[in-house]
């Protein structure tokens, strides 16, 4: 499963992205036909032109035998009487075409982004109830709620994407991955910066970091904006961490720079930081992301820490292609 905002906000976005009412209405039908065909391949529309859609949005069947119907409304707010009316001419359009055009409609599903008020929805039950022992229609609504458990399914990653992009992140957090021998990373600047700190042993940070590198070469690799962007996002979310403790803990600084548990605290702090929207990280890739941080120059762990970086004359063991990869592929600047 994917999280999601909340109806009310989720599709709210499609009138932010279109500008239009009009356009907003457009693309809810399209992602409940693209819905519908995950459910039902077979899905399909019919297009109105300068005449009637015969009171059809998005159906399954056919139409010189017998169809599934999906009405497509986009009431962002159901308050009364307007949307009830919008909803009876349309059911009642629908069942004067199967009359004259001879098809049958076995089930019709009302499709709204809205949750509706409790007398609206016992409204509904009623009219729907009369409607089947009318005309033998069988009646359902998919609010808002309904809708966005579909999209949150797995088999539904197609149409998050598409509809959605930057309002979900998977519930399954990226693997961490780990190096047999961090060496490497011994004359590395953000070792260099521990050591300053007084951190004696630093194998676990090596370890950190190597994943956080691992990590952003496979961002890299994948290509997908959605998690370049939030891989940019919590660099960003974790220097801020870094700066707020820096700031409350430079003026106890010791004679050497060194600030008690600055470092000790940053990492904790890092490690619980929630994730933006597109990714899920583990604790290790949170804190690797800080060390990544020191490595480029942009924190350090005492007080003269941009003397230290002045001073280090070892290459930076991040990988800068990588990076600029993340930065400029289909980011911006992040």
């Amino acid at each position: 499963m994917a999280e999601l905002a909340a109806a009310s906000i989720l599709f709210k976005q499609f009138e932010i992205e279109t500008g239009t009412v009009g356009g907003a209405r457009e693309r809810f039908q399209q992602m409940v036909t693209d819905l519908v065909g995950l459910l039902n391949p077979g899905a399909n529309e019919v297009a109105a032109g300068g005449g009637s859609d015969w009171g059809i949005d998005t159906y399954v069947g056919r139409l010189d035998d017998s169809i599934l119907v999906w009405q497509s409304k986009f009431f962002i707010a159901w308050r009364g009487e307007n949307e009830r009316g919008q909803v009876r001419k349309s059911f009642n359009e629908l069942v004067k075409k199967a009359e004259q055009e001879n098809f049958k409609v076995s089930l019709w599903r009302l499709c709204v982004p809205c949750v509706l008020p409790p007398v609206e929805q016992k409204w509904f039950d009623n009219w729907s109830t009369k409607q089947k022992r009318t005309t033998g229609v069988q009646i359902e609504l998919w609010n808002g709620v309904r809708l966005r458990q579909f999209i949150s399914m797995d088999d539904a990653k197609s149409v998050r994407e598409n509809y959605f992009p930057g309002s979900f992140r998977s519930t399954t957090p990226l693997p961490v991955l780990t190096a047999k021998n961090t060496t490497a990373f011994d004359s590395a600047l953000f070792v260099r910066q521990l050591e300053e700190a007084g951190v004696l042993e630093t194998d676990g940070a090596k370890g950190l970091f190597y994943a956080a590198e691992a990590l952003a070469r496979d961002i890299a690799g994948r290509g997908v904006e959605e998690e370049m962007r939030a891989f940019l996002e919590i660099h960003l979310d974790l220097l801020t961490v870094w700066e707020d403790h820096f700031n409350a803990s430079a003026q106890q600084a010791d004679a050497r720079g060194r600030m008690g548990s600055f470092v000790r605290d940053v990492l904790q702090r890092a490690a619980t930081s929630q994730d933006p929207p597109g990714i899920q990280l583990r604790p290790a890739h949170r804190r690797g992301i800080t060390h990544r941080l020191v490595e480029d120059r942009r924190a350090g762990w005492v007080t003269h820490w941009r003397q230290v970086a002045a001073n280090h004359s070892e290459p930076s063991t991040i990988d800068a292609d990588v990076d600029k990869f993340i930065e400029s592929g289909g980011c911006g600047n992040g």
